[in-house]
């Protein structure tokens, strides 16, 4: 059976020449689904706001950010990183807990 990938790229624009791009995707989706033109506008729409998304998520990391040192920005992204490393860790060790029940 054939599988397809359908992808989302948007550029934003930051001002003073500076552009973000983000990137968004969906692969391995089974024929059934990407011969269904209802259910593959449902993905785009889907990435499209996934990328809306993470765009106001990058606004906002970059506002918390945006007023302390280099040093203590740096601190902060590690602590953000840890947390979220922390937080993938339990959910993957709950997703195999709930597997084996």
């Amino acid at each position: 059976m054939t599988e397809r990938q359908i992808n989302v790229n948007r550029t934003f624009y930051l001002g003073q020449f500076k552009n973000i791009k983000i990137e968004s995707g969906v692969s391995h989706i089974p024929q059934h689904i990407w011969t269904n033109p209802k259910a593959m506008d449902l993905f785009g729409n889907l990435l499209l706001i996934h990328a809306e998304r993470d765009f106001r998520n990058y606004q906002k990391l970059i506002k918390g950010i945006g007023d302390v040192s280099l040093e203590e920005s740096l601190a902060i992204l590690n602590d953000m990183r840890d947390e979220t490393y922390k937080e993938i860790q339990e959910l993957l060790a709950n997703s195999e807990e709930n597997m084996e029940e």
